[in-house]
């Protein structure tokens, strides 16, 4: 068994063609600030898509707009491997194997398959693709023996599950193939709140801030945030504490000065809330400047993210080959029948 204890994983879900500050401040940042400390592979998991998603324009955009956004954003091929799950056949191979180490009843209490159940579908009519997905996931994981892959608090029953498999695996062959996976669950970074106020930002609600969108879009976006509502007009003090704009001139703000004056003159009705929002506005755009010109760049030119996926590709299916001939061998697939 190899393993490299700096390694890790992470999978990147297109069930949107473009993201927005919520994904970016809540996932991605972190996700690519990894690659800076770790040996990190990256992968755009298109086969997980296909349990919601059933149209081919829809599937095509929302992979194409999210790995646009990923390279624009950061994401470096010279320091990590970005790749597409479906261009490594081993991730579907390797489902196929662990399916027989991982019972019915575990799978039934998989989240994915109870939140459905819950919201709008009965037993009957929910696909194989979103039954399986925890097993694919552990396959996806398992392939390159990481140390640990960041996830989010609700994906910690998938990591236990692939610790679980791994572990039924080992004990059936009595070997150590793989080793088991952590959940880096970050405490720091929260869910953030979305322009109306009360939720998670989600692009579902339509209270999202873009990243990529024309300038007018994101303007409007800002222009509609919720504020303070016991504010009636400019005048009159205002609340600054967990008040959305606020909260974005946070994350957004590289004048750090000129934040704590809004305040200041919010606190005492001395700012109205378009000024307030316009700085946000011209602080986003400041912010994003070199992603977003990186994002055109990219459009008209997708000869270059074929290239990283394709060299990805390479890279990732030379370790997630090795891995899976380990799996044959240990389990008699791979035999002296073989030619090697």
């Amino acid at each position: 068994m190899t393993q490299t204890n700096k390694r890790i994983l992470s999978g990147i879900t297109p069930s949107g063609s473009s993201l927005h500050i919520g994904n970016y401040f809540g996932a991605v940042k972190p996700q690519l600030e990894l690659q800076n400390t770790a040996e990190t592979y990256y992968f755009m998991a298109d086969l997980h898509a296909l349990t919601t998603i059933h149209d081919k324009e829809t599937l095509e955009k929302n992979i194409t707009g999210v790995v646009l956004d990923y390279i624009a954003l950061g994401l470096d091929p010279a320091k990590s491997v970005f790749f597409r799950q479906s261009d490594v056949p081993a991730h579907s191979q390797l489902m196929v194997v662990l399916g027989n180490y991982v019972m019915y009843g575990q799978m039934q209490r998989m989240h994915a398959f109870k939140d459905k159940l819950q919201k709008d579908a009965n037993e009957e009519s929910i696909n194989m693709g979103l039954f399986n997905y925890p097993i694919l996931m552990a396959a996806d994981i398992l392939l390159y023996k990481p140390y640990g892959v960041p996830v989010g608090e609700d994906q910690r029953q998938h990591i236990e599950l692939t610790r679980d498999i791994a572990e039924n695996f080992n004990k059936a062959y009595q070997t150590d193939v793989f080793p088991l996976p952590e959940p880096l669950i970050s405490k720091e970074v929260g869910k953030v709140v979305g322009t109306d106020g009360q939720r998670k930002m989600s692009k579902s609600l339509g209270n999202t801030i873009g990243i990529f969108e024309d300038e007018a879009v994101i303007r409007k976006q800002i222009m509609s945030s919720f504020t303070d509502p016991n504010r009636k007009k400019a005048t009159d003090p205002g609340t600054v504490e967990g008040n959305p704009v606020f909260i974005y001139h946070e994350l957004l703000n590289d004048n750090a000065s000129e934040v704590e004056e809004l305040k200041t003159r919010y606190r005492a009705g001395k700012v109205g809330d378009v000024e307030v929002k316009e700085k946000l506005f011209q602080a986003h755009q400041r912010y994003f400047a070199s992603a977003r010109a990186k994002r055109k760049e990219l459009e008209s030119n997708l000869e270059v993210a074929r290239d990283i996926l394709a060299d990805g590709a390479l890279r990732a299916g030379k370790l997630a080959t090795e891995t899976l001939e380990e799996v044959y061998r240990t389990i008699g697939i791979r035999n002296q029948l073989n030619n090697k």
